[in-house]
């Protein structure tokens, strides 16, 4: 099924998590310098864009859907696995600033990304595609679409010139 194009701006965010979490996954299994790089480049991807698409998703999409019949359980796990994710980086960038990065822990963050956005695409998407009147999904792409203030999303969305 295609997505409402109120959430396109977020699955486009999403395709490039999960290539970031592929990356450090097959990291995990290389050399200590492979993990120190690939992790290096997995939090500086989360710096710089998941944070604001976590926050997009939580001060924009998900209050959309909060008061809606059905919603309260995915939006519960959404946010809790945010935290969770939020977390697992902070127990990297401690070991990247150490100077040694586990292979557990790159692969659990690598991991905790890939299912939380599978979990959205699959099951909170779906849900806010459902329950959000179309209306409200249309000023979601608007919000969230080409006007987009975030350099990181207008560097993905536009051709260079």
């Amino acid at each position: 099924m295609r997505r409402h194009d109120g959430l396109i701006s977020l699955t486009h965010d999403h395709h490039h998590g999960l290539a970031q979490a592929r990356r450090l996954r097959i990291a995990a299994n290389g050399s200590d310098e492979e993990r120190l790089r690939a992790s290096e480049t997995f939090i500086d991807f989360f710096r710089t864009e998941a944070l604001a698409h976590f926050r997009e998703e939580e001060e924009v999409v998900f209050p959309l859907a909060v008061d809606r019949p059905g919603a309260e359980a995915f939006l519960e796990r959404v946010m809790i696995e945010h935290l969770r994710i939020h977390a697992i980086v902070a127990r990297l960038e401690h070991e990247l600033q150490s100077g040694k990065v586990s292979q557990e822990t790159a692969t659990d963050a690598a991991a905790a990304l890939r299912s939380h956005i599978r979990f959205e695409e699959t099951e909170v998407f779906p849900m806010i595609e459902r329950v959000v009147p179309e209306d409200e999904l249309e000023i979601l792409a608007v919000r969230l679409g080409e006007g987009s203030e975030r350099p990181d999303r207008r560097a993905r969305t536009h051709a260079p010139e």
